[in-house]
């Protein structure tokens, strides 16, 4: 759906994406597979005008920062400045404070449109996470309604209106939208979807149910054939994730526990001894320890199944 927003940065920068498509054929391979409702000029003209605002959000951010507390103290030697810039530090209000302003707002820019060209096909690969986790269910779902008789049209239907799938049901929407909207035959459907999906497992699971219908075969004995694999390899893959999670929680005890809490008290007695600053152990409790452990989070929470 396209907001107010959206067709405001269109109607500024729209003309300019329309010209380059071929550029960005992977941005618009990735919006399909992400499932987005937003052409990729459309959806490229709001990153540009986002990156702008934010730019321009940053160089007034940056700007007050400098009015209230001043230009940083800048003197010249031979590790940070050559000795030739000293007469210029007079001049540091007029030459830093412009530059410093000029750099964050291009860094910001940059960033908020890099962004923004990434998210799709960071979008794209959790929902692939999410499709191949809920597609041996799904199968072993669609294997029992084959087995009970009804067709194949009806079995995507009825699997597209099945929320608890998650997003093996929103894959089989668009297929049904192929069927009953644009007017496709089954076998069509299924090609385009194998196309535009995010998982190499449900496109190869499709390809196989074409080559199954398109030969005169039954659907009903490779539902079963791709139920038992499926949930041998989830068997497999959740193994490997119990593994793999025992091994992050060595590391992290070692890591963020044990080695911090070492590190802590040898630099509270070196402190004590006059032999140490303080700066690094407040480096290590307020940013090395907290930072890390979101991290963790954030990984842990990334590599979890859903189901």
């Amino acid at each position: 759906m396209t907001n107010v927003y959206q067709v405001f940065a269109y109607n500024l920068f729209g003309k300019y994406y329309e010209r380059r498509r071929v550029e960005f054929f992977g941005l618009r391979h990735s919006l399909l597979r992400n499932r987005m409702d937003t052409s990729y000029d459309v959806y490229m003209a709001s990153a540009l005008l986002s990156s702008i605002l934010s730019a321009v959000g940053a160089s007034f951010f940056i700007s007050l920062i400098l009015v209230v507390m001043g230009v940083p103290e800048i003197k010249a030697s031979r590790i940070m400045l050559p000795l030739w810039f000293e007469p210029l530090v007079q001049y540091k209000s007029m030459i830093v404070g412009p530059f410093l302003v000029l750099l964050f707002t291009a860094l910001v820019f940059i960033c908020v449109y890099k962004v923004f060209q990434i998210y799709p096909s960071i979008m794209s690969g959790d929902r692939k996470r999410r499709i191949d986790t809920m597609l041996p269910y799904a199968v072993n779902y669609m294997s029992a309604m084959s087995g009970a008789g009804v067709l194949p049209v009806d079995l995507f239907r009825s699997l597209a209106n099945n929320d608890i799938y998650g997003e093996v049901s929103v894959e089989c929407r668009y297929l049904v939208r192929d069927l009953e909207v644009l007017g496709q035959d089954l076998v069509t459907a299924m090609k385009n979807l194998a196309t535009t999906t995010p998982s190499p497992t449900l496109q190869e699971f499709l390809q196989g149910a074409i080559t199954v219908v398109t030969s005169g075969g039954q659907l009903e004995p490779y539902f079963q054939i791709k139920t038992e694999q499926y949930i041998a390899e989830n068997r497999q893959n959740q193994k490997e994730f119990l593994e793999t999670l025992g091994l992050l929680g060595e590391t992290y005890v070692t890591a963020f526990v044990a080695g911090p809490l070492f590190l802590v008290v040898v630099i509270s007695i070196m402190s004590i001894m006059g032999n140490a600053q303080m700066v690094f152990l407040y480096i290590i409790i307020y940013a090395l320890i907290p930072i890390g452990s979101i991290m963790y989070v954030v990984l842990i929470s990334m590599m979890t199944p859903e189901a």
